[in-house]
């Protein structure tokens, strides 16, 4: 998942009050870094110059470079070439003590650590009476996710393989509602090979993928650590699209223009109907290849990618279709056929604060999914969103949010799992804010206030006020 959080490095270099921005997917801009850092004085602020350490970035994992304001729009906004990170990894909890990640570094190994936990909590309990089993996160203090994960990289241009990497990321994920957020577990969550083919119009990856971090674009901003607070897509993963924690084998072809016309194709194993549980159950490791259940899943994302410079804000536009081979049964019949969605969405960045830092700004955007609902529970998905970036100067790395959502359940499921007797609602709407606060280096805190009408389609409780807290710890 790292590879979501920055598709650019930046390094603030004061002096005479300018600071020099390098794009990681450039190599041109790395060269030119290269020269301009060579053209300094040995003693400006926040460069290290000397001991050993070498001030080119490489292909490794050792943290995110500045958090959200890096990421301009997303993972396709800049298409990442490979998980990118500064050596020295100054902005996480270790940065480089005892000299370990620049050891590592020398011999084009990248290490991360990252810990994640997120709470939400239903406020108003307005669940005239129920004293049943719980039946949606926050009913009761709901701790929704927990992650402890492990990525490694390693530089292939250390062998002759200029462009490439491997990338390896093992993950313990545990919740305190399984039968909603998904069962606890310990999997591979990314084993992949990366290789630039073209600079810059031409890459692939091959191997276990995570394909909600290279799709889409579903966090605010396109950014993992605080962008996840809010939306709530759920028809790519119905569709049986792999996800943190549960990749899947399948390969990724990008093809892009210099304007910033991109086009995405990716085959993938689908996981299973019933998602994470039924993956889980067949293939507890993660290293099946073909679990029974299982079928061929093909996505493909058009779209163009424009990101923020000094006088030019960014803009993303993107859309596809995704089709799984695997037979879903139908609500209506039981009859058993393939299945597949389509997604559009759009994201503009609409003010612009600060020329030196020119992600800085006001953002909007808006997103569309669709599957057919004779077999998908969840048939449609509506989601509007308004974002801020850095809005607060000394604060450049924070991210404000605003984002509400509406899902859309199908007709003939509501038919086929309610009671004729009981009632039920056919969507559920909800509304989240929420501020992403950079506390220190490595370490982001995101709370969150949010209303859910209808947190549930059957039985019929009343809206919920749900307070959420994200902590996402960098090593």
């Amino acid at each position: 998942m790292l590879a979501r959080f920055d598709q650019t490095a930046d390094l603030d270099l004061d002096q005479d009050g300018a600071e020099l921005f390098a794009q990681a997917l450039d190599e041109a801009a790395l060269t030119r870094l290269e020269a301009a850092l060579a053209a300094l004085p040995a003693n400006v602020p926040g460069v290290r110059i000397g001991e050993g350490r070498k001030l080119k970035p490489f292909l490794g994992v050792a943290g995110p470079i500045g958090g959200i304001a890096a990421t301009a729009l997303g993972p396709d906004a800049r298409p990442v070439r490979a998980i990118l990170f500064d050596k020295t990894s100054e902005r996480t909890i270790l940065a480089d003590h005892l000299g370990v990640r620049d050891a590592l570094a020398d011999i084009g190994i990248g290490i991360s650590p990252i810990n994640t936990a997120n709470f939400q909590y239903d406020f108003l309990q307005n669940d005239r009476g129920y004293r049943g089993p719980q039946l949606y996160n926050g009913q009761r203090i709901t701790r929704t996710n927990t992650t402890a994960s492990l990525t490694a990289t390693y530089d292939l241009g250390r062998i002759g393989l200029k462009g490439g990497q491997i990338a390896t990321t093992l993950s313990i994920v545990d919740n305190s509602f399984p039968a909603v957020n998904g069962p606890k577990k310990i999997r591979i969550g990314r084993l992949h090979y990366y290789q630039d083919v073209i600079a810059g119009v031409l890459d692939f990856k091959a191997g276990y993928i995570d394909n909600t971090q290279e799709f889409l674009g579903i966090n605010v901003g396109g950014n993992l650590a605080t962008g996840n607070l809010g939306p709530q897509a759920t028809i790519p993963f119905q569709l049986g699209l792999s996800y943190g924690g549960f990749a899947a084998p399948g390969i990724n072809v990008r093809v892009r223009s210099k304007a910033g016309f991109y086009n995405k194709f990716g085959i993938q194993r689908s996981l299973p109907p019933g998602g994470a549980t039924a993956e889980n159950a067949v293939n507890p490791g993660g290293f099946r290849f073909s679990p029974p259940g299982t079928g061929v899943l093909l996505i493909d994302e058009i779209g163009f990618n424009r990101a923020s410079a000094p006088g030019t804000k960014s803009a993303w536009v993107r859309f596809g279709g995704i089709h799984n081979s695997t037979r879903y049964t139908r609500f209506s019949d039981g009859a058993q056929k393939d299945n597949w969605a389509v997604f559009v969405a759009a994201d503009r960045q609409l003010t612009q604060t600060d020329p030196a830092k020119p992600f800085r700004g006001i953002y909007a955007g808006a997103t569309f999914n669709y599957a057919p609902p004779e077999q998908n529970f969840f048939t449609q998905y509506y989601e509007g969103r308004v974002y801020g970036v850095g809005l607060i100067k000394s604060r450049p790395f924070d991210l404000a949010s605003l984002v509400t959502t509406y899902n859309v359940y199908s007709p003939e499921g509501l038919r086929a799992r309610v009671p004729t007797t009981q009632s039920f609602y056919k969507g559920t709407w909800a509304a989240t804010a929420s501020y992403a606060y950079r506390a220190a280096a490595g370490i982001y805190i995101q709370p969150g206030l949010g209303v859910t009408v209808h947190p549930i389609f059957s039985p019929r409780f009343e809206p919920a006020l749900n307070g959420y807290l994200s902590l996402i710890t960098l090593f």
